[in-house]
């Protein structure tokens, strides 16, 4: 991502925000693990949006006055000792180098800053409201909001996430650009997975072969690599990985990498053996039909909840034209998720799944079917951008056909 995109980024909100304003992001604390270790860091998406820095640590300030817009960014003040342990520290010189913005000055001065803007009559004030996370018991946001609120009483305190919403969920050519990369990636690292699929290897083993890959190529995982075999595969959000592959069940990869912070989200699902059973075949093609049925949909106007409900009806029909169910109402017995949801630089992004899709969204489509008394759980999930005519799937060439994966899989010896 170069420069100009971020300072565009910055403007825009700029012009959203009305008269006599502030508006405060930061950037993400590390969090400790335990007493002397950190977890990877993850800086906040929004912080990141706009300015290409992920630094723990760090403000951006945006204020708008009558006749006034601006920008200021805040960082740690460089410590020689610090560094030695956690390597260079960022210099005013590179973040302007970085996102644009003129003025960078560090956080000690940062209160100044803050009082200085109150003099000009400030009326509202923008931060990112946020659930505290179980490591963090009172968030970054909640502190600034406490603290804010001291400073500046007869202000109005404001949610962010309604400004900056829109903008994130339509995405730019160059935020594409990245996504396409992150499905690369992750087509790449399937693709070796596959060969470390056979009876009696180990989850992890698959995980570990996708991971090599994600990173060989430069990438981050964006969320915890799920290979699920069996009836794990019938738990959502399984990621323990450590069950031994057995011949005869299927195994559910959900993964996906992430390349400059920006998400990819596939899941595909493989027979260990190499081929699948009949019955794994009838409920595979279900689903596979219901993918594609879907993807079909896609479209500006269509929201992500009308696409999970044309899907359940599409079960309804079909799951009982296979003596699956015998009602209605046992579907949501093997289908307990929604169908999509929308990607970006957060694997689960920023748009509400009740409002019309637009161009140049990309959202998942992600059908799967759950049943736990045959061990088979089997879901085929596709990243698809939103375009003026109805749609384009960015991981369209990593194989979920039946018979190309069993051709793809016997090249590799798995049978």
């Amino acid at each position: 991502m170069n420069q100009d995109f971020y300072v565009r980024k910055r403007m825009q909100l700029l012009r959203l925000m009305p008269k006599n304003s502030i508006a405060l992001i930061h950037s993400a604390p590390i969090i400790k693990s335990t007493n002397d270790t950190a977890y990877p860091y993850e800086v906040n998406r929004n912080f990141y949006y706009f300015t290409g820095i992920a630094y723990p640590g760090m403000y951006l300030l945006f204020y708008r006055h009558e006749n006034t817009l601006g920008e200021t960014l805040f960082i740690p003040r460089p410590d020689k000792t610090k560094e030695k342990w956690t390597g260079k520290m960022y210099q005013p010189k590179e973040c302007t180098f970085i996102t644009g913005i003129s003025n960078v000055r560090f956080n000690d001065e940062i209160d100044d800053c803050l009082i200085s803007h109150n003099t000009t009559g400030l009326s509202e004030m923008y931060l990112y409201s946020e659930p505290s996370k179980i490591d963090e018991p009172t968030s970054v946001s909640n502190k600034l909001l406490g603290k804010l609120s001291g400073m500046f009483p007869t202000a109005t305190i404001r949610d962010l996430f309604p400004l900056t919403m829109p903008m994130r969920a339509i995405k730019s050519p160059e935020e594409l650009d990245l996504i396409r990369t992150a499905a690369r990636i992750t087509k790449q690292a399937i693709e070796e997975s596959l060969k470390h699929i056979k009876p009696s290897l180990k989850e992890y083993e698959v995980q570990a072969a996708f991971e090599y890959v994600v990173k060989r190529h430069g990438g981050r995982l964006a969320f915890n690599t799920i290979v699920a075999s069996g009836a794990n595969a019938t738990c959502l959000h399984y990621d323990e990985n450590k069950s031994q592959m057995n011949d005869g069940d299927l195994l559910l990869m959900d993964c996906g990498a992430s390349y400059e912070w920006f998400s990819s989200d596939v899941t595909r699902t493989f027979p260990v053996s190499g081929s699948f059973s009949e019955r794994q075949l009838e409920i595979y093609n279900i689903v596979l039909n219901a993918n594609l049925y879907i993807i079909s949909k896609v479209r500006p106007g269509i929201s992500c909840n009308q696409l999970n409900e044309l899907l359940i009806e599409y079960y309804k029909a079909e799951l009982k034209t296979a003596g699956l169910v015998s009602s209605d109402e046992e579907v949501s017995e093997y289908y307990y998720h929604g169908v999509s949801h929308s990607l970006g630089l957060d694997t689960h992004d920023v748009i509400d799944k009740a409002m019309p899709l637009e161009d140049g969204m990309v959202i998942t489509v992600e059908p799967g079917l759950y049943f736990e008394k045959y061990g088979i759980g089997i879901r085929i999930e596709d990243d698809v951008l939103v375009t003026q005519n109805g749609c384009e799937v960015l991981t369209s060439d990593i194989v979920k056909d039946p018979h190309e994966i069993e051709e793809f899989m016997d090249v590799w010896e798995v049978k």
